[in-house]
C-alpha cells in the first residue's frame, strides 16, 4: 500500500470516529465511543503495517521529537497559566459569581493534570536516559 492511501484511510477512520462520537453523545453511550477509539487506533496501527514505503526515517523522528517536546513545553505553560488565572479570579468570586467554586475546582484539576504531565515527562526522560546510557557520563 502506498503512503498516500494510508493517509486517506486514516482520514476515513477519523471521520468514522467523529460520527461515532456524535452518535454516542446524543445517545449517552460512552462505552461505544471508548471501544470505537480503541478499535480505530488498532485499525490505524494495522494499516500502517501494510505500507510499503518508508513513512519515517531518522530525520522525521528527530523532527517529531522536537515538535513533541516544544508542544509539551508551550502547552504546559499555557495550561498552567490558565489554571492559575482561574484560581486567582475565582477566589474573589466577583467575576463568576455562583460558578466561582466550580471554576476553582476545574482550575485546580487542570493544575494537577499539568503537574502529572510534568511527572510523566520526567519519568520517561529518566527511563530513556538509563536505557540509552546517558546517565553519569562525563565527556572531558
Amino acid at each position: 500500500m502506498k503512503q498516500h492511501t494510508y493517509f486517506l484511510l486514516l482520514g476515513v477512520i477519523a471521520l468514522l470516529e467523529v460520527g461515532i462520537f456524535i452518535w454516542s453523545v446524543e445517545n449517552l453511550e460512552p462505552w461505544v465511543m471508548t471501544v470505537s477509539v480503541i478499535i480505530g487506533v488498532l485499525a490505524a496501527w494495522i494499516i500502517r503495517q501494510l505500507v510499503d514505503e518508508v513513512i519515517a526515517d531518522e530525520r522525521t523522528h528527530l523532527i517529531t521529537e522536537k515538535a513533541a517536546l516544544r508542544t509539551l513545553q508551550v502547552l504546559g505553560v499555557i495550561l498552567f497559566s490558565y489554571a492559575l488565572g482561574g484560581v486567582v479570579i475565582s477566589i474573589r468570586g466577583e467575576v463568576f459569581g455562583p460558578f466561582s467554586y466550580q471554576v476553582a475546582r476545574f482550575s485546580f484539576l487542570l493544575m494537577f493534570i499539568v503537574f502529572l504531565m510534568i511527572i510523566v515527562y520526567v519519568l520517561f526522560l529518566s527511563w530513556y536516559e538509563r536505557k540509552y546510557g546517558a546517565v553519569g557520563e562525563d565527556e572531558e
